[in-house]
């Protein structure tokens, strides 16, 4: 018994003994130092801190974007001190995810490093994927930076997995991947084999309102837009209008007439009513000569309190209910109001009663 007690203690010792480092950071010892983080950020800085940031103020273009993906964490809330107001506010939706969102330090527009100083962060989080002079003007006053880019799919499961280290939560991250990584490849796997001529040939633009008139524009061929359409089985008929730039583009109803596509989806800035919208499209006679219009295929893009086509974590709704649009015959099965619940569900923690009553009267879907 003696002898079974001395050799169970001397394995124990010799697993400790050589357990390899990482191991540790897995179950941290209480009391032990805090353990420094390092990874290369959207703008391929390579960022170290000497602890998991407890103060993380969020800063840059479209501040939401990076909101909303922080608040997938259940660290995320927590560890948010502020953030720049700017934009359509990010309190339209996280007021409902978290109460206590509402007392958040806000910074005004393009805050200078004093009044960001004065937050005292940890870590301060851009949009971005190259270097900004605040990057160095922070740094003078040792406030580390990192850059989050969340602009197409690989970006974004990159950024989740940085923010799962900032965030001290590398579970979370792969499991917020998981969640897209699985959606795409249902899409794929039904698309598989699928001819080229098979794939209806789409349009995409987003719409802006010009005096009382509507301005489209189509995306960048290396945009959210232009991804979800070619991954939901469309052909994009505007590419070759595109080639060169890195943003959107302004198109005329003479270019649109002779691309003439088989579906048209139009993205209304967030200040435009969508139905209103395709209504005037609808009245015009320009728009009502064309292929998609007659055939009932011009649709509005879905939202709720954001839109589904843009960079933030809802683009996987917008990519799940276009394949149904463009492939209607593949994708019969899909429910969008369940993948609206699992979404919030799974990514925001929120309850079916709260989704149901709190973002399912907001989703504007299957306006045309």
């Amino acid at each position: 018994m003696r002898r079974a007690l001395i050799r169970s203690a001397l394995i124990i010792f010799l697993a400790i003994s050589f357990m390899p480092s990482w191991a540790g950071a897995a179950f941290p010892v209480p009391g032990a130092p805090p353990r420094p983080i390092q990874f290369i950020d959207a703008a391929g800085r390579s960022v170290q801190l000497e602890a998991l940031p407890r103060r993380i103020i969020v800063i840059g273009r479209g501040p939401h974007l990076i909101l909303h993906l922080l608040y997938m964490f259940p660290e995320g809330p927590e560890r948010l001190a502020g953030m720049e107001k700017r934009g359509k506010s990010a309190s339209d939706f996280l007021d409902l995810v978290d109460p206590a969102f509402k007392d958040k330090k806000a910074l005004g527009v393009s805050p200078g490093p004093e009044a960001i100083a004065a937050l005292q962060p940890d870590l301060v989080l851009i949009k971005g994927s190259s270097a900004e002079r605040m990057s160095d003007a922070l740094a003078k006053i040792g406030i580390p930076v990192a850059y989050l880019s969340l602009e197409m799919p690989d970006e974004f499961y990159r950024d989740v997995a940085n923010a799962g280290i900032i965030l001290g939560n590398g579970t979370r991250a792969a499991e917020i991947t998981a969640f897209f990584r699985t959606r795409i490849e249902r899409i794929q796997k039904t698309l598989a084999g699928l001819a080229e001529e098979k794939k209806p040939r789409v349009l995409l633009v987003m719409a802006t309102d010009r005096g009382g008139k509507y301005a489209v524009q189509v995306p960048a061929a290396g945009w959210m837009q232009t991804f979800q359409v070619r991954t939901a089985g469309g052909a994009p008929v505007w590419l070759d209008a595109v080639q060169k730039t890195s943003g959107w583009t302004i198109v005329n109803l003479e270019q649109i007439a002779r691309w003439d596509p088989d579906k048209i989806f139009v993205v209304a800035w967030y200040s435009i009513d969508p139905q209103k919208m395709i209504d005037s499209f609808k009245a015009d006679r320009q728009w009502r000569a064309l292929k998609a219009v007659k055939a009932g295929e011009l649709w509005a893009f879905p939202s709720d309190i954001f839109g589904w086509d843009s960079p933030d974590p809802r683009w996987i709704l917008g990519l799940t209910w276009m394949a149904g649009r463009i492939h209607p015959g593949l994708f019969k099965d899909i429910d969008m109001s369940g993948e609206v619940r699992e979404f919030y569900g799974r990514l925001f923690g929120l309850d079916r009663n709260s989704v149901d009553s709190l973002i399912l009267p907001k989703v504007r879907l299957d306006v045309r």
